[in-house]
C-alpha cells in the first residue's frame, strides 16, 4: 500500500493505493487499481524556538530539535511552518531563509543583505499519524 498526500490550505487528502509485490521487491498496481481517497489524519508540532540569531544566524533546524525534544517531532514531517517570534509570517522578515520539513530552517547572517541580520524564527512541524 502506499499513501501519497496533496497539502492544500483547507484540506489534507491522502490518495490510498494497492499494488502487490514480488519476491523480488517491484511492485505493479493492482487490477482494477483502487485508489481510496480519503482524510489523513494529522497534526501540527508545537512552534519550536531553540536558537536565538546571534553569532552566525538563527538555526532552528530539524536534527538539533529532535535532540533537544526527543520523541515531539515525527520521524517524515511533511510540511513546515515558519514564524517570526511575534507571530508574523516568516515572509515578513525579508531574511533569506532555507526551509524544508527534512531539514528545518536555516537563517545565515552573511547571507543577508549588507547591514541586515536574521531575525529570531520559530517552527512547526505537520505530521502524518
Amino acid at each position: 500500500m502506499s499513501v501519497i498526500w496533496k497539502l492544500s490550505l483547507t484540506l489534507l487528502v491522502c490518495f490510498i493505493m494497492t499494488h502487490n509485490v514480488s519476491a523480488q521487491g517491484k511492485y505493479w498496481p493492482s487490477k482494477p487499481f483502487p485508489i481510496i481517497k480519503q482524510p489523513c489524519k494529522h497534526y501540527w508540532t508545537r512552534f519550536y524556538d531553540r536558537d536565538n540569531p546571534s553569532g552566525t544566524g538563527d538555526w532552528e533546524t530539524l536534527s538539533d530539535l529532535r535532540s533537544e525534544n526527543p520523541g515531539q517531532i515525527c520521524a517524515n514531517p511533511i510540511a513546515i511552518e515558519a514564524q517570526l517570534i511575534n507571530g508574523s509570517p516568516a515572509a515578513a522578515s525579508g531574511n533569506n531563509i532555507s526551509i524544508s520539513p527534512s531539514n528545518g530552517l536555516i537563517c545565515i547572517n552573511n547571507n543577508q543583505p549588507r547591514g541586515v541580520r536574521c531575525n529570531d524564527f520559530k517552527v512547526r512541524f505537520l505530521c502524518l499519524n
